[in-house]
């Protein structure tokens, strides 16, 4: 198992992590490109923001979509979560068992005890 795998409970908070890292970098580094290589004091940076704006647009290339996929997988459990009929529920226990599935951890218990508490799966 990689790194990735045995981080199982922790991707969303990592890759969310990593988004928004890799997003204030490249943000930070394009306005350093559009805005401050004209200043005196700040045309020194200009190689070194060149080079941090590519790292930041590989860093959201491999962050951003995994971060993507595992908050829609939260969103689908909240939503269904959510929901007060209990056929629209089971219509729908199928998707947030995957879901849950691929976000582990505290989702993973929360989705298992809101089964429980509405009867749709033994204990």
């Amino acid at each position: 198992m990689g790194w990735w795998e045995n981080q199982y409970g922790n991707q969303l908070r990592i890759s969310g992590t990593a988004t928004f890292a890799f997003g204030l970098l490249t943000a930070m580094s394009g306005a350093q490109l559009l805005f401050l290589q004209d200043n005196a004091d700040f045309s020194d940076y200009t190689g070194a923001s060149i080079v941090l704006i590519v790292i930041g647009a590989i860093g959201l290339a491999v962050s951003a979509p995994a971060f993507l996929n595992l908050s829609s997988n939260a969103k689908t459990l909240d939503s269904i979560m959510a929901n007060k009929s209990l056929s629209e529920i089971r219509k729908s226990k199928a998707d947030g068992d995957e879901a849950a599935r691929l976000l582990g951890g505290g989702h993973l218990d929360a989705w298992n005890s809101f089964l429980q508490e509405k009867g749709l799966k033994k204990r």
